[in-house]
């Protein structure tokens, strides 16, 4: 007993009540991802602080962003191994929810082309990439998605996504060799991908920041060839 008549031990435990409840929980959330590789001008900004330069194999927590300049890359690796490949110019958010044993995903792209290789998602998990204008829903499935001002585009080149427009609740499936289009004004469609589109799709799953120059040349008798050269910026 102290002078107050209080026991010690209950007078302890209300002073850790008190403590307990005026704690401030800890900044960030748990990972959900990591960068596996910075190339060039690549940005990271945790949820309540400011853009700072990203370091390959920072941990990204649900709610971090991304953001990448000229001519940079960023590929991010979620828990469950899929691959999301942020070219450049390009912004992005991280999210992820745990239920259970289930882990949910989803990246929310402001601006900009995402390359993806995600893997077959468990039952009770999805991935979703969204956008102020679209929600592309993956369970396994590679492809790149270029969200602009209005309009997003989807070219798949594995597996099947529904591309869902956000205006108009209408959606499509979109499957491997076709191209979504989902525009502002509600409307959605899929359609078979144009040569430059499958050629896009493949570039955006490219790992590093190569280009392809292309040259036509014409022989004597006037017959004409395409040189093709590859080559990192």
């Amino acid at each position: 007993m102290n002078r107050l008549g209080f026991p010690l031990a209950l007078l302890l435990s209300a002073l850790l009540c008190v403590q307990s409840v005026g704690a401030a929980p800890p900044p960030g959330g748990p990972s959900v991802a990591l960068l596996s590789k910075v190339i060039l001008d690549v940005l990271r900004k945790e949820v309540g602080k400011d853009w700072e330069k990203a370091v390959r194999g920072q941990t990204l927590a649900s709610g971090d962003m991304v953001r990448t300049g000229v001519a940079a890359l960023a590929i991010i690796k979620f828990k469950d191994n899929s691959l999301v490949r942020l070219r450049e110019k390009s912004e992005l958010t991280v999210k992820g929810t745990q239920t259970g044993n289930s882990f949910s995903k989803s990246v929310e792209i402001t601006t900009g082309v995402v390359g993806f290789n995600v893997q077959k998602q468990r039952a009770g998990e999805e991935f979703r990439f969204t956008s102020p204008t679209s929600v592309a829903s993956i369970r396994g499935t590679a492809g790149r998605l270029n969200s602009t001002t209005g309009s997003d585009s989807l070219m798949v080149t594995e597996g099947t996504v529904v591309l869902t427009n956000r205006t108009s609740s209408r959606s499509v499936n979109v499957s491997a060799g076709y191209t979504g289009i989902s525009n502002r004004d509600g409307t959605v469609q899929s359609r078979l991908s144009t040569p430059d589109e499958q050629r896009a799709a493949l570039e955006a799953l490219r790992d590093d920041l190569r280009k392809r120059l292309e040259i036509e040349l014409r022989d004597p008798n006037g017959k004409t060839n395409r040189l093709k050269i590859d080559y990192n910026e």
